[in-house]
């Protein structure tokens, strides 16, 4: 039966990785399309904003569909309906449109990210546990490395309209591998009842959503902000995919290392992650050159590397069984509103006093983190 789930689990990577790359492309570089059709800070932060309101809104909606219906379908039909969404992007050819085209993405975007995580903890080995969510992150951020550099290189050469147009066909594979190869082997209905409605199983894991949104703020601002940014100091969208690959490689390869972080302990590794953001975001405000970029987006990947999956660890191993879907749900809510209040106010911040005090300002932003993680548990218990 082990093995069974680790075969099952290895599929289902694969389209977490297809998924992730097609995602996650579109949104690294829709912020370098924004300015070359016109838009301001102010314009970039409202774009993150749109799409991360929507994104959490519809990770609830997702998380608790999640403990009603069978897992594998809703997951299989949102692979499509992004692709069908990310399709639409080549219509988007001015920025209202484009934001109703990034509305839209954040239902996709939602409906992926709670609906991977939900069935990896699900399919896990309850011993294995750790090890697939490290390995589920590794795919995700594979995808994230790999794809805005090639995004970068596809929009450069033959225009966005294709870059978008490749990025779904990502999408139509990964719900086409899931549809061969998982649904007909496997089946995924949470039996607990309507144990989600209740909010009781998450009051331990709110010190864990709290600690997660001073960084989810930062986090949506190198999403929705920085490229566009670098875009405007008159880096080529090339340019700009090649500093996003290489800042996801680095928290790819920070990744590796997750079971040695949550050995280590939650708390300790979430301070270390505090204290590389403080650097990372004070050595981008005086940066100048590609040089001083890129060291401060290293500083940022190993920071990202290191939060992202101890909290989601964290979290995994103290959720009830019967409200996986809704723990994931409100952990990946957490991203959507600190995603939502980190461009808006941003963009707005950037366009008013310039770029430069808004990353002097995330820098004191990030040493919220170290307060708010000492509510975290100090033992590492495990989901039965």
């Amino acid at each position: 039966m082990s093995e069974d789930r680790l075969r099952h689990l290895r599929v289902l990577y694969a389209t977490i990785f297809l998924s992730a790359t097609g995602l996650g492309t579109t949104t690294f570089l829709l912020p370098v399309y924004a300015t070359s059709i016109g838009a301001s800070y102010v314009d970039l932060g409202l774009l993150g904003a749109v799409g991360n309101i929507v994104y959490t809104v519809f990770t609830l909606t997702t998380g608790l569909l999640l403990d009603r219906f069978e897992r594998l379908r809703l997951y299989t039909g949102y692979a499509f309906m992004g692709a069908l969404i990310l399709g639409g992007f080549t219509l988007a050819a001015d920025i209202p449109r484009l934001m109703v085209a990034r509305a839209l993405m954040g239902v996709a975007s939602a409906s992926f990210w709670v609906s991977a995580s939900t069935l990896t903890a699900d399919i896990s080995p309850p011993e294995r546990l750790t090890q697939s969510m490290g390995r589920y992150n590794l795919s995700w951020i594979t995808g994230f490395a790999i794809g805005p550099y090639l995004g970068g290189l596809i929009s450069s050469s033959l225009g966005f309209s294709a870059l978008f147009l490749c990025a779904a066909s990502l999408l139509v594979a990964s719900s086409l591998l899931s549809q061969l190869l998982l649904r007909p082997r496997l089946s995924l209905r949470n039996r607990s009842g309507a144990e989600g409605l209740s909010l009781t199983p998450f009051r331990r894991l709110s010190a864990a959503y709290l600690t997660l949104l001073p960084f989810t703020m930062v986090l949506g601002i190198y999403m929705a902000i920085v490229p566009g940014h670098l875009s405007l100091e008159g880096l080529t969208a090339s340019t700009v995919g090649l500093l996003v690959t290489m800042t996801n490689l680095v928290r790819g390869l920070t990744f590796v290392n997750v079971e040695r972080f949550v050995a280590w302990g939650a708390r300790r590794s979430v301070a270390l992650a505090s204290a590389l953001l403080v650097s990372g975001m004070l050595v981008f405000s005086y940066s100048t050159g590609l040089a001083g970029y890129a060291s401060a987006l290293a500083l940022y990947g190993v920071a990202a590397g290191i939060m992202t999956p101890v909290v989601l660890d964290y979290i995994a191993k103290r959720c009830e069984p019967g409200s996986l879907g809704a723990a994931m749900g409100i952990h990946e809510g957490t991203y959507g509103a600190g995603m939502f209040i980190g461009p808006i106010a941003g963009g707005s911040l950037a366009e008013v006093y310039g770029p430069q005090l808004l990353y002097r300002a995330l820098a004191v932003l990030s040493v919220a983190v170290l307060p708010l993680s000492r509510r975290l548990e100090p033992d590492e218990g495990r989901r039965t």
